[in-house]
């Protein structure tokens, strides 16, 4: 069962609204400033603010103020555009330093809400598309304890009321799936962080506690201060767990924040939770997955320029008329055994961020590689295409722990140049993989040398007779005699026949580099003063590598 909000142009009554929104991201999230037709008011997917782009706000959409301060003429300026679109609210990030609304904004018709400085607007666009989705969900027979199934942040908020506690659902991987949202529940900085993050964080005493709570068959419960020895936070509450379990599978665990140590009922509620959980947590997974499967085979269809990839490309929400920019991302190491949920987690990652960066992009991961198409109603400019590929790096690196090379493809004007595209990506990933400088992001352009030679390498793969000629004479020399007549030709043609900075870069005299060099001339008969001569003997040697044409170490 796939579980979508209603589209734009449903009827109001159809549409979540922004005070169930509200409800299940709670007061933890998201505050609100301003609400001069209530709350009770129709919404529909979030829309990112751009100042730089022309745009179009429509009517019910929840605006997220990225890049624009609270308070300021250019928040000013917004409030007044997202009135006049009927938008249903617009979201500033709050700091200590200035109010959201200034005097200017008194008479705000639109809602204004506020989220935390530390929540990023990523996560933000994902809390939103997900508590859209849930609240837009109709009960289907009643649900499982009272709960539709599947939806686990009413789940969690049942789990809340039942034993009284702040509750979150986590899978195994220690990702937040869900969390209640009701209000007076004892909440700290452990349980904040972990939402804002929508992962736990790897510690080894987190690490610790999870290994012991998979192997507790019951409720386990630490105090705080048993905690806070444990993980080295002050800032903790008590809290209990229990595994969710499908036959033998841990497929989850559900978390309770408490002021008091459970009485004897609310350890069985707790318990008995765990057993309600496990229907919904996996068809929250399934439908996750059919969905994620579905996509990733369309995403696959147009990488490999299927006959039906224009219309696939449509189904995935591409405009057929409008341009297309493909990135890749690469695992600096990978082991398919090891990585594979790693792997999933940066699909997420990456399509979550390029959500947030364009409305138009879908995801898909292959081997050890990630790509995405983006699509814009105007060319993406290249900038905001490396600055998005180092933000997915960055946060690769500090949410999931892994390092990335990132690829940024040509722009292209149509959906069957794609796997043209793709080809190079997947060129500047080997590149950036052997680069001597260090580079971990780069656009086509940026190595478009390496990758004609890599193309030169893959064309004469099969034909050898591209390498035969005096080249190979001087190369079987080196290989019987122990000479370095390959290193002194390769040196003196990247110096461009400069004896002394040929000499310097292999480290010998430059009488003794001009000793060999006549002796090459004389072995093998070579006319170096010849520009196609040297041009075909350079070209081999780059078609060679590195190894054999480099001094020995």
């Amino acid at each position: 069962m796939s579980i979508t909000a209603p589209p734009v142009g449903a009827p109001p009554e159809e549409r979540p609204t922004l005070e169930k929104l509200l409800e299940i991201l709670g007061t933890d999230l998201v505050e609100v400033v301003a609400a001069p037709h209530g709350i009770d008011v129709p919404v529909i997917e979030p829309v990112i603010y751009d100042s730089t782009e022309q745009l179009a706000i429509v009517a019910g959409a929840v605006v997220l103020a990225v890049g624009v301060q609270g308070g300021t003429s250019q928040a000013t300026h917004l409030l007044k555009e997202a009135r006049q679109a009927g938008a249903a609210a617009v979201v500033f990030k709050r700091t200590n330093d200035s109010p959201v609304l200034s005097a200017h904004d008194a008479d705000v018709e639109v809602a204004v809400l506020s989220v935390p400085e530390e929540l990023t607007w990523t996560q933000l666009h994902a809390f939103l598309l997900n508590a859209a989705r849930f609240s837009a969900q109709e009960s289907v027979g009643g649900g499982i304890a009272g709960v539709p199934l599947g939806d686990l942040f009413a789940l969690a908020n049942a789990i809340a009321g039942m034993v009284g506690g702040a509750v979150t659902i986590e899978d195994p991987s220690k990702r937040v799936l869900a969390y209640s949202t009701l209000d007076d529940q004892p909440i700290d900085g452990g349980r904040r962080r972990s939402i804002l993050g929508r992962q736990v964080p790897d510690i080894p005493g987190m690490r610790d506690l999870y290994r012991r709570l998979s192997s507790t068959e019951g409720v386990m419960t630490q105090d705080a201060s048993a905690l806070r020895k444990l993980l080295e936070i002050d800032d903790l509450r008590s809290r209990s767990a229990v595994a969710i379990r499908a036959g033998a599978q841990t497929i989850g665990s559900i978390w309770v924040v408490h002021e008091e140590r459970l009485n004897e009922e609310s350890e069985q509620a707790l318990a008995e939770a765990a057993r309600i959980a496990v229907p919904h947590v996996i068809q929250a997974r399934a439908a996750r997955d059919v969905d994620r499967r579905m996509r990733a085979e369309m995403v696959l269809a147009v990488l490999e320029g299927r006959r039906s990839s224009e219309e696939t490309a449509s189904r995935l929400g591409f405009a057929p008329s409008e341009q297309l920019s493909l990135l890749a991302f690469q695992l600096t190491s990978f082991e398919p055994a090891i990585d594979e949920l790693k792997r999933e987690r940066l699909v997420d990652l990456v399509g979550f961020y390029c959500e947030v960066f364009r409305r138009s992009s879908a995801a898909v991961a292959l081997g050890e590689n990630v790509y995405v198409l983006l699509q814009g109603e105007r060319t993406i400019p290249e900038d905001r295409l490396i600055r998005l590929a180092e933000d997915v790096r960055t946060h690769a690196g500090s949410r999931l722990g892994v390092g990335l090379l990132a690829a940024i493809g040509s722009t292209v004007e149509n959906v069957h140049d794609v796997p043209r595209v793709r080809r190079e990506v997947e060129n500047v990933l080997t590149v950036l993989g052997g680069d001597a400088k260090g580079r971990t992001v780069a656009t086509v352009e940026d190595v478009r040398t390496e990758i004609v030679i890599l193309e030169l390498c893959d064309a004469s793969a099969g034909r050898p007779g591209l390498m035969r000629g005096k080249l190979e004479r001087v190369l079987a020399y080196d290989s019987t005699h122990g000479t370095d007549y390959t290193v002194t030709l390769r040196a003196y043609l990247d110096a461009f026949g400069d004896v002394g900075a040929a000499a310097a870069q292999i480290a010998i005299h430059p009488n003794t580099f001009r000793y060999r060099l006549r002796r090459l001339v004389e072995l093998f008969d070579l006319d170096l003063a010849n520009p196609e001569e040297r041009l075909v003997i350079e070209l081999q040697l780059r078609l060679l590598g590195d190894d054999r044409s480099r001094p020995r170490s």
